[in-house]
């Protein structure tokens, strides 16, 4: 077994607008709950984390708060962010808020992928999101559901495959 000084170090952050699924993501990805959970009611009030391992990689996972008031916290966590994942909560569609964030992500120019989360509540068809946020081909779209565990692993692949093609460039 790798220790976790051998192995790659990457740090993803994600986000998603206001009850898109954030904590229960990171909580499920990881296999942990959250010891502290910075949350009044069900707003999360500061960021999410977990370390894990995920093949070759030791992972620090982060997750915004997605309440507009937080967004000041964005640009702190994202500093030395690898990756993102951007999650849309299905349930809700795309938002202004899931606008605003796709067009932060953008910004600092490093790979992501949209999880359309909550599939097992409501489908969100990926071409609909493709369209309604300008996103080109080469971002993934994925359907998945923190809930039921669907696509956790996939996405988490998936955006690992494009950080790692991204860093051999």
């Amino acid at each position: 077994m790798e220790s976790n000084e051998t192995k790659g170090m990457l740090k993803i952050v994600v986000f998603g607008a206001l009850d898109a699924g954030k904590t229960t993501f990171v909580e499920t990805i990881s296999g942990k709950e959250l010891l502290i959970k910075g949350e009044y009611g069900r707003i999360t009030n500061s960021f999410d984390f977990v370390q894990l391992d995920h093949g070759n990689y030791f992972i620090q996972l982060f997750a915004t708060p997605g309440h507009r008031r937080f967004s000041f916290m964005w640009p702190t966590i994202a500093i030395g962010m690898h990756g993102a994942i951007f999650l849309i909560d299905s349930t809700v569609g795309i938002s202004p808020v899931d606008k605003e964030l796709i067009e932060f992500i953008g910004k600092y120019k490093v790979p992501y992928v949209v999880a359309t989360n909550k599939d097992d509540l409501v489908h969100l068809p990926p071409e609909l999101v493709r369209n309604e946020l300008k996103l080109p081909e080469e971002v993934p779209i994925i359907n998945t559901s923190s809930v039921i565990k669907q696509n956790l692993n996939t996405v988490m692949d998936t955006l690992i495959d494009k950080i790692t093609d991204a860093n051999n460039k």
